[in-house]
């Protein structure tokens, strides 16, 4: 992001807003000092917070356009416009466990759905080239097939939506951010430019340019509460391969019992069936804490005890404090290596005879970074993929806090963890040792191609 986009800023926030995003007539603006105090917190919490930033970002960069965001100020704003200003810092941050959030986005979004509202209707995916793509082929009725280019959409260049859009987007790198902003493209159009009922289309496919309109849909609203069969699905294929997807390591206290009942039906499962290969489908899995896949996968996959990371760096915060394993004062930076291993005994009569192939994606990050990068340096299982836009070494154990003078949320990493391999391969993506490209479309010809791969490779052993 170039300097000039910052110095725009606040007249293309005017631009981006809409009636129908959110209501902010009964919001009272904040005032341009409470919302440059907001800056001067943001470099005190990343200084009194992060174990280490150089890590991920260039620390002198992130704060000089900190300070060019503040000095550039001069206007109150609204809350979302504040947010829309200050997210522009958010690349900057070259990670996705660190970023500038618009509070209850969620809450918002659910109740414009609720409320009637019209999302943007088409699946779409973003380039590496910056270029947006029908990824749905849904729409084959009127005539806009998988893989056609969007050139506008409402008559706004394509190329202008995805640079606001990915200029506000966390993420670890380029490539990572461009797949967040895709899977969550229909949210973060709505906060950007709001619900326009109808939307017009440009559409480029075979040379040729034609425009169509789409109503928006009428979306669901997210549940309140879940039943672990949201997160979780197993299958028994042909050929004796077993199928297990998990979209997530974490759970509210409510199912984390129910996940282990399920992972324990499953092992017993792929027993009985004879299942001597198994598929474990991470690709849409953001993470969430480690002891889900420790205790539900390692003890029926490996063949024995393996290294979890090789060190780490952790900010003695109140809660790593009480997390452990580091001691020490308060508020101290810690780095030392980690020896303990996984444990994997007890469930020999369910451990699969064959190998687990661990098939992961774009949107694979954090806590399934951990899972991918420890089975696959002790070599207890099979990455399938392809190299994504994520560090193979992650930062973790997030701290939220509000910035005071906008009520904006902020999060911020507390710990740094080194994979088994070390630091030398920190970071670069996770080099799969099956390259497989995901299909985002059609996920399960995925699958269809991974289980001939397995048949080929038992061919070979």
């Amino acid at each position: 992001m170039k300097i000039t986009l910052v110095l725009l800023g606040v007249a293309l926030l005017m631009a981006c807003s809409s009636p129908q995003q959110l209501n902010q007539s009964k919001t009272t603006l904040i005032s341009v000092e409470a919302l440059k105090s907001d800056f001067v917190q943001l470099k005190e919490l990343l200084d009194s917070t992060h174990p280490d930033p150089s890590f991920t970002m260039d620390v002198e960069a992130a704060k000089l356009h900190i300070n060019k965001l503040s000095e550039e100020l001069n206007t109150p704003l609204s809350q979302l416009e504040a947010w829309k200003y200050m997210a522009q810092l958010n690349p900057f941050f070259s990670d996705g466990h660190m970023a500038i959030f618009y509070p209850k986005l969620n809450k918002n979004y659910n109740q414009h759905i609720a409320n009637g509202g019209q999302l943007f209707p088409i699946d779409i995916r973003i380039s590496k080239s910056n270029k947006l793509y029908v990824n749905t082929n849904k729409y084959e009725s009127l005539d806009i097939m998988f893989g056609d280019e969007i050139t506008k959409i409402n008559g706004s260049d394509a190329s202008d939506v995805i640079d606001t859009i990915l200029s506000r987007m966390h993420g670890d790198s380029l490539i990572h951010r461009q797949a967040l902003a895709s899977d969550r493209f229909a949210k973060m159009f709505w906060l950007m430019y709001g619900d326009s009922g109808a939307y017009h289309f440009e559409i480029y496919s075979d040379s040729k340019r034609r425009e169509v309109v789409i109503d928006g849909v009428f979306g669901e609203s997210d549940k309140s509460t879940f039943t672990i069969d949201d997160f979780l699905n197993r299958k028994v294929l042909n050929n004796n391969i077993g199928y297990l997807r998990i979209d997530r390591f974490y759970y509210p206290p409510y199912l984390e019992e129910s996940f282990f009942k399920f992972m324990e039906e499953t092992w017993l499962l792929f027993k009985q069936a004879k299942v001597q290969d198994v598929i474990i489908d991470v690709r849409t899995n953001p993470g969430g804490t480690d002891h889900y896949w420790q205790r539900g996968i390692s003890p029926y996959v490996a063949s024995k005890p393996f290294p979890f990371i090789s060190k780490y760096k952790v900010r003695l915060t109140e809660r790593n404090l009480k997390l452990g394993p580091a001691k020490g004062d308060l508020g101290a930076i810690v780095e030392r290596p980690y020896k303990p291993l996984i444990p994997v005994s007890g469930k020999e009569n369910q451990k699969i005879p064959g190998k687990a192939y661990l098939l992961m994606g774009p949107l694979s990050y954090s806590s399934t970074i951990l899972f991918l990068t420890a089975f696959q340096d002790a070599e207890q299982a099979v990455i399938v993929g392809q190299r994504t836009g994520v560090r193979s070494c992650t930062t973790g154990r997030i701290q939220p806090f509000k910035l005071a003078g906008s009520n904006l949320e902020v999060t911020i990493p507390t710990a740094i963890f080194t994979r088994s391999a070390g630091a030398v391969k920190c970071h670069e993506p996770i080099e799969p040792d099956i390259v497989l490209p995901v299909n985002s479309a059609e996920p399960e010809n995925t699958i269809y191609e991974l289980e001939e791969i397995i048949m080929k490779q038992r061919i070979k052993s």
